[in-house]
Parts: C-alpha cells; structure tokens; sequence
C-alpha cells in the first residue's frame, strides 16, 4: 500500500520543526507500507533553504519513506503577502512533483496551511484516490482570532475553503480533542472524523540524563535550567518570558533558554539585550535529534502561547516531548493541554499573558527542585501511557489501511439493495407494531404499575453517520440512588419484572417506532452509548456506515456474551457484506435465539460491560 502526503513543514529528526509526521510515516513504513512525502526545500521554521533540507530527502528513516522535494520560495517569514505566495508556489509546485511519485492508494493533505490540502485534494481527485484530511490548527479560525485574517472578503473564501475541503474529504484526522467536537458541532458527520493526537516517542528521551556537558558547555552547570523549546512568532508570546526574565535578574540561580526561530525571534532578541538580561539566553533552531539532550539539561519546561481564545483548543508538541523527558511543564495555555497536564500530576499552570504569574511559577519550582522532579516523573509515566507514538502509528496504520483498501467505492449495495431493506423496515415494523399493540398496551400498563413513570425509556444513541437520534425502549430500571444522590448500579436498579423483558426482548418492541421513522433498521449494528463514540478506533467507527438495528450480526453469534473486540468485528464484517437475504437469515436466527434466551448478558455483568476503548 502507498500512501502520498503533501506537507510544506515536514521535518525529519535532523531538521527542526516537529516530527509527528516522519514518526507516523517511519512506523508505517517499517510494517511494510510505502510512504511518499513531498515537502518543501525551504526549512518552515527558520524560512532557509538549506543543505539539511536536501539531505532530508536523501531517504531517511525505513527503507519504505521516501521524501521529494518541491521548489519552494525562502520569503515566508518576510511579511503576510509573502508568506500567502510562498504557500501558492508550494501548491503549484507540489502538484507537479505530487504527479510525478507513482502509482499511490491513498492521498493525505494537511492543514495549515490549507493551500496544501487543497493539492492534495486534486491530486486524489486526479489518482481518483481516497483523500484524508488532516486538521492540524483550525485555520482560518485561528488568524482570524490572532487579528492577521481581518478582511471580510478573504475571510469568507477562507471560510469557503475550508469547508470545501472538509466536504471532499474520505475521511478527516485531527490532533485534538477539541478539535473535533468542534467540527461535530459544524455539522461534521461524527464517524466521519478520527482522532490521534499529538504525542511523542518515549525512547527518545532519557529522564534519569541531567545534561551536564550541555550545561558546562553553556555555562549552566549551577543554574535552575528552564527551557522554551519552538517558534517564536506572534503566537507564541515570547514578550511575557523576556519580561518573566527581567522580573527574575534579582536571582542569579535562574536562567532561561529559549531555542527556536521564527518572526519575533529578532525582535525579542533585541529587547532582552537592551534590558541588559544576562539570565536569558536565545540557543537558536536545533533539529530534533538534539532535543533530548537540551531537555536533559533542563530542569523545567515552558510552554506559552497569546491569550487567544482559539489557542484553549491545541494540543502542543512540544508538551509531550516535556513530559517524556520527565520534566516538569509550566504551561501557560489553558484549554485542553492544561487539562493533560493537571491529570498527570505533571506541571503547573500559569494564566496566559501574565509575566508576574509565570515568574512565580518559576521562582516555586527553584525553592523545591525534590518537587519539580516528582511532577517530571508523574509526567513521563502518563505520557508513555496515553500519548505513545507506537500506539498511535498503529491507529494511523490501521487508518490509512482502511481507507485506502474500500476508497470510495466503499459505499455498499446499490440503490436498489437499499431500497428493498428500507421497504422491508417499513412492512415488518408497520405489521408488528399493529400485532404486538395488544401486549405493548398491557406491558405498558404493568410497567407503570410495578415501576412508575415514565413507562418509555428514551435516550440519545449515534445513528447513521454517528448522527444522534432517540431511542425508545421500555423501562427495565428503577431510578434508586445512594445517599449522595448518584444512581445505583445497574444490577441493583434492574428489577425482576426488567430482567424478564430483556431476556424475552420484549423492551425493544417500542424500537419499532424507531424503524418507521428511518432512525433504524431492523437488523444492523446496535445502536451503543454517545460517550463510546470518542473510544472507537477508525475501524470499530465504520460500524456507522449503516443504520443501527433492533438485531445484527454480532446479536446473533453471541451478542452480549461477546467481548467488544469480537462484536465490533462481527459489526465491521455485516457493514461489508450486508444483503437483503443475510437480513432475512439474521431476523430468522434472531427469533430463535430470543426464544432460548441466549446471550443476554455479560458473564459476571447485569447487562454488558462498560467499552472503555
């Protein structure tokens, strides 16, 4: 399988700039997956064509990377205007060098900036290839909020844009959390978008390293170390640590290293020389390869960005790579990354903005090193755990794998298939809500005798598309809670007379209303909780690419007996082979099944497990 990736920032571990892509790619790659990368000649980050940049694309990583370099213009930090041409030359540019690399399964775009996705779109349109869009920032949202995108006019084509592309997308991938409920809230079809966040490689770094040769080198040996590690541009505000150092030059044990480039580099550069800061110390742009030792010789780490509303929705790069080298992070963003870092014990939070605030975080960490230490190695413990670049290049293998084996001829029977199980749905569930109203009527009255109200158990489940609708059953619970008000479990509030619907089936009956409104079909994946929606895996999501039924597959080989992986299978498989007459077989299996009372419950379990991801 081979996959294409456009990306103007792309950067190995010999290059600057963040290596999530190469990371991804590399992993694939070593399980036998060929991956193209075209990038730019031009180094993103400091805006330099460089001799690096060509030995970037001398194949670095697993024998199946290969990276192509497209002509690229050196004026991208030069002003606005330059820097919008600079990415046009790259879409243009790109394009050619993109329809040059072969035969390919599978075309990745990624944004910002946009203009690139934008060729990755035609080229898969071109290939007639399955495009993925990647969501890195949600541009325009985010110049739009920072006051560089104020024209009306160019903001509603951007707008335009963006909306084009995510409309044309096979599927989407986003970093955040944030960002993809976002897009949900757009309108974006929930199953229709993939998350695998920001994260690091563990092994690439050494919490136990101190640095020391780094540190002599720099004449650090005695100091408490803190590091900024990035761009320097409006967004990331580095005017709040020149003036955090100056509110600092009273403690000579202090010092701060700032290793980047970007926009604002100079300028600040020339403010901490003008107040005469001999405790902050620009180190310049490093590849990757050397972050772990700059991390070494840190004692803590800053992570900052403007106070920007939109910004309260990222998931930096650089947090990860903090947390993995068991450093301590003082984060002044709020948002999604601050809650990261709260959960893992692993940092401190600075409001954005404030000089005063962050100088005190630092000032707390250099009284109580024994501390900062602990926070460093809660932080590396939890980022091995939940942002571990290995699992998540096996998601993003098993993502692309999936997308480019259906492509966009994945889209199941004809019309005339959908059709007859439509009319199929209507007939069956018109015919059994008229014979079964007789005993939904005395049910309904012996549940609200025994139970009370409401008799109709109502809640939102992910339809088609994971689009929400309600689903009605028949009350089997009791609503007792505990002392503190919070809802028993569920063996406890399962009465007897609720017991014996589920083992009968009877509290689905009411889900016939559900089929005549087109909510569902009769037979098809089960319709499951909202909050498991966030825990699928790309290919557990496709089970919404079909309506939910009363009955499915995974029903009738085991249903709540199974395990989630072997349902979920069961549920992939019927998306992939679904006919009228395995319809007709499944409803008929169905009746026999409910009839033995098989598979009712979760061994050990009132009903099923609780899926957890």
């Amino acid at each position: 399988m081979h996959t294409l990736l456009i990306h103007q920032a792309f950067a190995s571990p010999d290059s600057a700039g963040g290596t999530r892509h190469f990371e991804l790619a590399s992993r694939a790659a070593a399980q036998g997956h060929r991956f193209t990368v075209v990038a730019s000649d031009v180094s993103y980050l400091t805006g330099r064509r460089s001799a690096g940049r060509e030995a970037t694309a001398g194949g670095p990583g697993p024998p199946g990377l290969k990276i192509l370099l497209a002509p690229s213009l050196d004026a991208i930090h030069r002003n606005f205007v330059w820097r919008v041409v600079s990415f046009v030359y790259f879409m243009f540019s790109s394009l050619w060098v993109a329809l040059r690399a072969g035969p390919v399964d599978l075309v990745m775009g990624t944004s910002p900036p946009i203009f690139q996705a934008l060729t990755a779109w035609l080229v898969s349109r071109l290939r007639r290839r399955p495009f993925l869009l990647e969501i890195r920032d949600l541009w325009p949202d985010f110049a739009i909020d920072m006051g560089v995108l104020t024209n009306p006019a160019l903001i509603t084509l951007s707008r335009r844009l963006d909306a084009f592309l995510r409309a044309r997308a096979d599927h989407i991938l986003v970093n955040s959390p944030a960002y993809r409920d976002i897009l949900v809230a757009r309108g974006q079809r929930p199953d229709q978008i993939s998350l695998i966040p920001n994260g690091v490689d563990p092994a690439m770094f050494d919490p136990a390293a101190r640095g020391e040769d780094l540190r002599r080198r720099l004449g650090l040996s005695e100091k408490f170390v803190v590091t900024y590690t990035g761009a320097m541009g409006p967004a990331n505000d580095i005017g709040t640590v020149v003036r955090a150092a100056e509110l600092l030059r009273d403690d000579p044990s202090i010092h701060l290293l700032l290793v980047g480039a970007g926009k604002d580099l100079a300028a600040q550069r020339q403010l901490a020389e003008r107040l005469g800061l001999d405790n902050l110390s620009f180190l310049g742009v490093r590849p990757k390869s050397e972050m772990p030792g700059i991390l070494a010789a840190s004692d803590a780490c800053l992570a900052i960005l403007a106070d920007i509303p939109m910004f309260r929705t990222t998931y930096p790069n650089k947090v990860f790579d903090y947390m993995a080298a068991g450093r301590p992070t003082i984060l002044a963003i709020d948002g999604v990354i601050r809650q990261v870092v709260e959960k893992s014990g692993g940092g401190v939070f600075v409001p954005p903005g404030d000089p005063q605030a962050l100088a005190r975080a630092i000032r707390d960490l250099r009284r109580d090193p024994q501390a900062a230490r602990r926070m460093g190695q809660r932080a590396r413990r939890y980022v091995a755990q939940h942002f571990n670049r290995d699992h998540q290049a096996q998601e993003f293998t098993e993502l692309i794998t999936t997308l480019a084996a259906g492509g966009r001829a994945r889209r199941g029977p004809g019309r005339g298939a959908r059709l007859a199980k439509r009319l199929t749905d209507l007939g069956l569930a018109a015919l059994g809500l008229v014979l079964a109203a007789p005993l939904m009527l005395v049910l309904a009255l012996v549940i609200r005798w025994r139970l009370g109200s409401p008799v109709i158990f109502k809640q939102q489940r992910p339809g088609l598309h994971g689009r929400l609708f309600t689903l009605y059953k028949f009350r089997t619970m009791t609503d007792a809670r505990d002392a503190a008000g919070r809802l028993l479990p569920d063996r406890q509030r399962l009465t007897r007379l609720g017991r014996l619907l589920r083992a009968t089936s009877l509290d689905e009956l009411p889900e016939l209303c559900n089929v005549l409104r087109g909510e569902m079909s009769l037979v098809g994946p089960r319709p499951l909780l909202v909050e498991y929606l966030p825990l699928y895996s790309p290919r557990q999501a496709r089970r919404h690419q079909v309506k939910p039924g009363i009955t499915g597959w995974a029903q009738v080989n085991g249903r709540n007996a199974l395990s989630w992986e072997d349902k979920f299978e069961l549920d992939i498989w019927y998306v992939d082979h679904w006919t009228w007459w395995l319809d007709m077989k499944i409803l008929l299996i169905t009746v026999v099944q409910t009839l033995r009372r098989q598979g009712i419950n979760q061994p050990g379990q009132a009903t099923a497990e609780k899926f957890t991801g």
